[in-house]
């Protein structure tokens, strides 16, 4: 591949896969279920083998939500890679790069954010823009009763959850190449300046000391 290419990284959900996209293109799937940090190297091996050095112009990388260890672990290794690649970094949403995002002009992804939490963000023309809504499952179950929208998951959804099947979705490095190409000049700018992380749905849960214990006095 002799043309500048895009190398694009997903890793949210156990099936990662990482793309290389221009003139050609070259797609390598893997499933790793908490492994990321060592099964993406080998598709990775195999995408870079094709290129020669300066032939990286991008990296792109999905940003979640969803395994947290696994995206950071694809947002780690897309870090490495721009640096040494002396390239941008850009992070997209995973649930952008699934089917129902790129082919439907509505629909509604959502996800069990745990601790009784969950999240919701409505995707228009395949586009988002800002973080996903929180919320208790009354509220998203009564959102969900009344939408005609088309609704999926990056998880696996619990049948009896809802009143109303939740297609399971993977993202992947070719819808996210997609996505890219479908943002005009001025969202492709806003997003390249952005800082690449993953997509935080609530601070992490800290568990505090009980009162008396060595860790409350400081010991």
């Amino acid at each position: 591949m002799s043309a500048i290419a895009t190398l694009l990284i997903e890793t949210s959900t156990p099936q990662g896969s990482i793309g290389l996209f221009n003139e050609q293109s070259h797609e390598v799937t893997f499933l790793s279920e908490r492994n990321h940090n060592c099964d993406i190297f080998g598709p990775l091996e195999q995408i870079t083998a094709i290129l020669v050095p300066g032939d990286i112009g991008a990296i792109i990388v999905g940003t979640g939500p969803g395994s947290y260890s696994a995206t950071r672990i694809g947002i780690a290794v897309a870090q490495g890679l721009a640096i040494a690649h002396n390239c941008p970094l850009i992070g997209l949403p995973s649930f952008l790069a699934t089917a129902p995002a790129r082919k439907l002009s509505r629909c509604l992804a959502i996800g069990d954010a745990r601790r009784g939490d969950w999240w919701w963000a409505e995707i228009i023309a395949g586009k988002y823009s800002g973080d996903p809504v929180m919320g208790g499952l009354e509220e998203l179950h009564a959102m969900i009763t009344n939408t005609e929208l088309g609704v999926f998951s990056l998880d696996e959804i619990d049948p009896a959850t809802f009143a109303r099947n939740i297609t399971r979705e993977t993202p992947s490095a070719s819808r996210l190449w997609q996505c890219w190409c479908a943002l005009d000049e001025q969202e492709k700018s806003l997003h390249a300046s952005r800082a690449v992380q993953p997509v935080y749905l609530k601070p992490p849960h800290v568990t505090k000391a009980k009162p008396g214990s060595p860790l409350q006095r400081g010991q």
